[in-house]
């Protein structure tokens, strides 16, 4: 379903339809359930436009999107720099609208209305429970919270290139207290909010760690070829080698390698161009080897061309071919 609130977007997805009825079977009365569902809705929009508008306030675009485990508010961020205040204040508008929105309830009762009807107290109460209880539950340090977001903005302002990981660990060591706790009470969703975010953590520090690995290979790739650009294949070499010991993505492995044999073709390391080729070739290629065999045989070196020209023609392993 897609709709706007104002200037932002808003849709939401099927998984979010389903959910919410999920989380309120506990309710027997069709009107109750019903309540329920509508609060849910109604509490998780305001969450997210208060990101949505904090965002907005900084000039950035939002768009509001609700699914099966909430909600999330994406921005366009190419017309405006996010620093760690803004970030740590978009993070915070969430849950702070959800407090705002109780307030103005408690308010209300505070000022003498108090609702006769049953249905009407319940809704009072829901509302009161969604917007504080999850609210204080959303300021947790554990991402995709919130309060997980918030301390991997300030993090990574300190720490700059741990920021990712060190959130990370806080978030496993708080999921996994959340679980803990969930079994002790007896309290079998929050239980399955743990495990996930437990998981979702561990995935996304392993996917960390890619990336710092990638990205110091990047960086000696950049510098490997402006080496060989000012004719300088030693310093090429230098940088190229320690980087390319690390366990990076094998596309950029394979650049890498391509620049790393060239400076130790210019070089005359002939030893070293064989024991890469040896090792790397299924990660070179084909193509690339043919024109490293080239200009061996161009510099006099048959006997190397020769065997690069084997491993070239040497057909693949049984396990490597697919059906």
């Amino acid at each position: 379903m897609e709709l706007r609130l104002g200037s932002i977007p808003l849709r939401i997805q099927g998984s979010f339809s389903l959910r919410a009825p999920l989380l309120g079977l506990n309710e027997r009365e069709p009107v109750k359930l019903a309540l329920w569902v509508v609060i849910v809705l109604v509490s998780v929009i305001i969450h997210e436009l208060g990101h949505a508008l904090m965002g907005k306030a900084f000039g950035l675009e939002p768009r509001i999107e609700l699914h099966g485990m909430g909600g999330l508010t994406y921005f366009n961020e190419g017309r405006a720099e996010v620093s760690t205040g803004k970030s740590v204040a978009i993070s915070l508008a969430g849950p702070f609208a959800g407090f705002l929105f109780a307030f103005v309830v408690i308010a209300t009762q505070l000022a003498g209305f108090h609702p006769a009807h049953p249905i009407a107290r319940d809704a009072v109460r829901l509302l009161l429970w969604v917007n504080v209880g999850w609210g204080i539950f959303n300021l947790l340090p554990m991402l995709p919270l919130d309060g997980g977001n918030v301390l991997r903005s300030l993090v990574r302002a300190i720490t700059k290139d741990h920021g990712e990981k060190i959130a990370r660990v806080v978030s496993i060591a708080v999921a996994a207290g959340i679980a803990l706790l969930s079994i002790r009470y007896s309290q079998w969703w929050v239980l399955y909010l743990g495990v996930l975010y437990a998981f979702q953590n561990v995935q996304g520090l392993r996917q960390a760690g890619q990336l710092r690995v990638d990205q110091t290979l990047a960086e000696a790739i950049q510098q490997g070829y402006a080496a060989l650009d000012r004719r300088e294949p030693k310093e090429a070499v230098a940088v190229l080698r320690p980087a390319l010991a690390t366990p990076a993505s094998a596309d950029l492995r394979q650049v890498g390698l391509k620049i790393y044999v060239a400076a130790l073709l210019r070089e005359g390391a002939w030893s070293d161009v064989m024991d890469v080729v040896e090792r790397e070739h299924k990660v070179i290629g084909a193509e690339d080897l043919s024109r490293v065999s080239q200009t061996m045989r161009e510099l006099g070196r048959e006997q190397d061309a020769a065997r690069i020209d084997e491993l070239v023609k040497a057909p693949a392993p049984l396990s490597e071919f697919r059906t």
